[in-house]
This record gives structure tokens, sequence and C-alpha cells, in this order.
């Protein structure tokens, strides 16, 4: 059984890719040896991870590299600075496998640099992935002249050239985000990996797990109850929810629903008052954090769900799957990878001055639907998609592919030639080495900006 090294945040760090590391990890260790690694001193609150893995601290890391213990890294890479910071430098130094769980870093490298302080290492980064024209938007950002760029334009700007240099491979979770990194990057093997449900429910079982779950937390059994789950910040869009409620209670679309946010809910988003203003206090229920457990029992007792998302990082949403393998309805917004889902599996709604009342008609479609019709769609594109055990072959497919060689990344290989062949150079103090590695320079440069192959 090959041996691999696994870095990625797990809980207590509360992000999406621990809990999805903890799905993935034991479907894994059914086919590879796996060594988790983790920051020096940190305690892996998950207890089925903790007595069934080999936990390793990154120090430790280092010797066992080089004594060559693994046959594949992989990296779980997103956005957020603080939970990603030490598995980006050790992508720089042992390029592995990285799942790109985020299409744009321009968040990760904002608070890398600038909010360190650091102006001029982030219009480093800006011209090493996106050239002149990026230091050019980095300067005007800086100088006042535009919004921060991560906000209005991460897709064009993505900051993610240099993890796509140093990498054996990327994996990620939808055509959307491979279409882009294909147009940046067509000497880097890529493969799609879709995101597993870690439950799917059966059709028949879903009227009693909704009942069973509302009794547990305490929900009426005759209210209409919408969801939206995960952390609230401003781009979930839940005040663009709110509003659509409010035209519905206004007009009595809906005469009994309940609307629970269940997520922490930033101090910059006042998504409160809003809900003050609309009256809707005995319609929004505010639940703030709560572990995996609960965030189920809440899919469970809705009777839909909606995980909207603007802008996009090119991110997918591992919610999202969460929603669907409970077989709920669900609305999103059309862009980025949500738009691959079929129509009438996940129901969408476009940017732009229509929104809300769009939602306003969406939402009252789903109250007024058999909706056993539609959880049986999504409860058959979950099963043949996105089971766990579909996920993880495709993970060994890939991995076993690099590892044998079958797919490599054309930068990675020509740089590890060239140095081995400009180090014999060093030593040579005429005219000839130094013309020879002058000529080699040029051919690497030639090459690594001209190449067009790439791995389907």
């Amino acid at each position: 059984m090959k041996k691999i090294a696994y870095f990625s945040p797990l809980n207590p760090i509360r992000s999406g890719i621990s809990d999805y590391s903890e799905d993935l990890l034991p479907e894994l260790s059914k086919v590879y040896d796996v060594e988790v690694y983790v920051e020096n001193g940190f305690q892996v609150e998950n207890t089925n991870i903790k007595e069934n893995f080999v936990i390793r601290e990154y120090a430790e890391f280092s010797k066992r590299y080089n004594d060559k213990q693994y046959s594949a890294i992989l990296y779980h890479m997103g956005n957020n600075y603080s939970a990603h910071k030490e598995i980006y430098e050790f992508i720089l130094k042992y390029p592995g496998i990285v799942v790109l769980h985020d299409y744009s870093l321009h968040h990760f490298f904002a608070a890398k640099t600038l909010e360190q302080g650091n102006l001029d290492e982030y219009r480093e980064e800006m011209l090493y992935c996106h050239g002149k024209e990026g230091l050019d938007e980095a300067n005007r950002f800086l100088n006042g002249e535009i919004s921060p760029i991560w906000e209005s334009n991460s897709l064009k700007y993505p900051l993610n050239l240099r993890i796509l240099d140093n990498s054996a491979g990327i994996i990620v979770h939808s055509q959307f985000a491979k279409d882009l990194l294909r147009e940046q990057a067509s000497y880097v093997p890529i493969e799609v990996v879709p995101i597993p449900a870690p439950h799917i429910s059966k059709l028949e079982d879903i009227e009693r797990e909704k009942e069973d779950a509302r009794g547990e937390l305490g929900i009426n059994r005759d209210d209409f109850v919408i969801s939206a789950l995960g952390y609230a910040n401003p781009t979930k869009r839940i005040d663009k929810v709110i509003s659509a409620l409010s035209v519905i209670k206004s007009k009595q679309f809906i005469k009994k629903f309940k609307f629970y946010i269940v997520g922490e809910v930033p101090p910059s988003y006042p998504i409160q008052e809003l809900v003050r203003k609309h009256k809707l206090e005995n319609e929004v229920v505010f639940i703030g954090y709560v572990n995996l457990k609960d965030f189920d029992k809440y899919i469970a007792a809705s009777d839909m769900c909606v995980n909207l998302r603007y802008p996009t990082q090119g991110e997918n949403s591992a919610s999202l799957l969460k929603i669907m393998g409970r077989g709920k309805p669900v609305i999103t917004t059309n862009i980025g990878s949500f738009s691959e889902f079929a129509d009438d599996v996940v129901l969408k709604v476009n940017i732009g001055k229509d929104e809300i009342s769009h939602l306003v008609e969406e939402l009252v479609r789903i109250f007024r639907m058999d909706r056993s019709i539609i959880s049986s769609k999504i409860l058959e594109l979950t099963n043949n998609n996105h089971t766990i055990e579909i996920s993880c072959l495709k993970y060994s497919m890939f991995i076993d592919d690099i590892v044998r060689g079958n797919k490599v990344n054309i930068n990675l290989g020509i740089s590890s030639y060239l140095d081995r062949f400009t180090s014999i150079f060093d030593s040579i103090e005429n005219d000839t080495g130094k013309t020879v590695e002058l000529n080699i320079s040029k051919i690497y440069k030639v090459f690594y900006k001209k190449t067009g192959d790439s791995y389907d």
C-alpha cells in the first residue's frame, strides 16, 4: 500500500475544508497508508481521525521526505490565510498534488501581504502571476483608484500561478475551475473530483428524518422551514433572502414560515438590523455556529435551503452537497460551478436588479410544488456523481497517474533537468560555461511561457 503525506486544516479549525478532509480521510485510508500532518502542537479534535491515523507535526516532515518515505504528498489549499499559511510554504518547497478548493487565492495573498503591511510583496505577487497588467492593477488599488481587487475582480487576478508552477498536479471540484486553470497553465495536470455528499438519504426516509430532526431541535412541525447554512458573510447574500421574505410575508404568499440562519454572522454584516427593519423578528432565527452533527440536523429539519454566492472565487460549496445529500430543494446563484448543476435539480437565480423578485418566485414555487419530485431528482444525481466512493476513486486514479509519471507538470520537469545541467557548469569559470548556462536559461524561459501541452 502506497504511503502518502496529507496536509489539510482539521477541526477545531472552523473551515469547510476541515470538514471535507475528515469525511475523505477514512475512505482514502482504504487505498493508501495516510500520514496526516498538522501544525506543531496542534490537537486534532475529531476522535475518529485521532485514533485511526498517524498524526505527525510539520517539524517531522523534512526528514521523512528526504528519506523518501512517501509515494505522494496531498495538500489542501484554500483562501483562508490563517488556516493555510504553512501549507502554502510546504507546497512551494516540496511539490505535491494540490487540492485547490478556491480557484482564486486573492484573499489569501491580501492577508499574507497587505494585512502584514508588505505592499511590495503584494506587487511582486501580482507581477509574477499576471505580468505588467497585474502590477499596474495592484498600483491602481494601492493608489486608491479602484476598490479591493479580491472583492471586484478576483477571477481575473486569481494569484494562483506560483502554486500551479510548483505542483505535481492539481485537483479541483468543478469543470468551471478546470477550464479557467487550463487557460493559465496548460502544462499542469488537472483533474476534476466532485465534492462528495457525506450522507445520502433514501427518498422514503426524508419526511421521517425531518420529523425526527425537528423534534430534537424544537422546531414546529407545521412551519415551512427555510435554512441558510455556513459562515454567513456578505457573499452568501442573506440580506437578499431577508428582503425577499419581507415581500412574501407582506403579500402572504406563505403564511407560516421560519428562516434559520445556521452559522456565525460577522459583526460587519448587519443583517440583524435588516430583520428588524422588515419586522421579521418572529420569522428569522439566528442559530450561530453549530457542530457538524447539529449542522446536519438543521438540513434534515428544513423544507428547503438557500445557498447563494456572489462574488465567487471559483469555489464549490460543501454545504450544498450536504443539502443535496438530504434531498432538499435548494436555490443557488447562477454563477461559476453552481451553474453546472441541471436547472431542474438545483434552482438558480441571477445576480442583478431582479434578484429579489426572482428569489420570491423561486421560494414560493418550492413551497407550492410537490417536493418529492425534485427530491427524487436531487438524490439520483447525488448518488450517481457525488458519493464518497466515487470521489475517492477519482483521487486514487489521479494520484497513481502522477506517481507513475503518466502525468507530469512540464514546468517542474524542465526545471529539474535544467538544475542538473546548470550545476555541471557551476564550476566552469570560462566563457564556454557562461554561454551554455545563458542558453539553457533562454530555453527554459521559452518552454515555460510557450508550452501548450495539456493532460486531459
